[in-house]
């Protein structure tokens, strides 16, 4: 029987289906953008890093180039273990890939250097919850770093997104705009060392293959992102091009550090 809640257990269940397609997808094949995320970091052949929500585990691999240890955290065995066969393919032994929950991460207090997680937090219905762990198996003087698409700050634009993406994926919670970030991180008790915002353009159908929904959920999704083309109302900036339906995300990447303690 499983020990995770009932969220949890839905995103092992997405996840585990469309492992294969997740793993191919543009944002989870990016080595680039992991790279420029390693270099945002201290990290150097002393450090032990943790990527939670690892994925297919490219992130972790990325941290694994320039770390003594890299360890990737997730609970989706499918995708761990493409991650497994990929580190073995290319090599990289000094990487880990562990079977856990973000909620409840199966590490001790300030055990890691760099704590990352990409592509993640609007996934997590306890988002203050995954921090607060990333935060205490951190050493006094790391670092984390959160990197994931944004939420609008205009409430029905925010929400309008959040449906799409639901309907899409539906272990979608909820985007987090650049206000609700940083009130997250003022009540762990943290502070923002560095940031940078950014956007990724997808073509509609290349973005519905990551979550798989139904004939009927493309065709719903399709209409509202025809909807929005005209009126904006998702905030995605929905355009044509050429007869091929287009969109934008929002980016943002936030290096985090101890407010001058540990939390407990």
């Amino acid at each position: 029987m499983s020990s995770f809640d009932s969220h949890t257990e839905n995103i092992q269940k997405q996840f585990n289906r469309q492992a294969e397609e997740y793993a191919q997808t543009k944002q989870a094949k990016d080595v680039h953008a992991m790279a420029g995320l390693v270099r945002l970091t201290k990290t150097n052949a002393s450090s032990l890093t943790l990527d939670v929500a690892c994925g297919p585990g490219r992130l972790t691999m990325a941290f694994a180039n320039h770390a003594k240890q890299a360890t990737g955290l997730d609970v989706t065995e499918n995708l761990l273990n493409i991650a497994r066969a990929e580190a073995a393919k290319l090599a990289i032994n000094n990487v880990e890939f562990v079977h856990g929950s973000a909620l409840a991460i199966p590490f001790d207090n300030g055990t890691f250097d760099t704590v990352s997680c990409r592509a993640a937090f609007h996934h997590f219905a306890a988002p203050e919850q995954v921090l607060k762990e990333m935060a205490r198996v951190l050493k006094p003087e790391g670092e984390i770093v959160i990197a994931d698409i944004l939420g609008n700050e205009e409430a029905a634009k925010a929400a309008q997104h959040d449906a799409l993406e639901q309907l899409c994926d539906p272990t979608h919670v909820r985007c987090l705009s650049k206000t609700a970030f940083q009130g997250l991180f003022d009540a762990m008790g943290l502070d923002v060392a560095s940031f940078r915002f950014g956007t990724m353009d997808y073509e509609v159908e290349q973005w519905l293959l990551h979550g798989g929904p139904s004939k009927a959920q493309k065709q719903a999704i399709r209409s509202r992102f025809g909807q929005s083309v005209v009126s904006d109302e998702t905030g995605l900036e929905a355009r044509e091009d050429q007869g091929v339906l287009k969109f934008t995300h929002q980016t943002a990447v936030f290096v985090l550090e101890h407010a001058g303690k540990v939390l407990s």
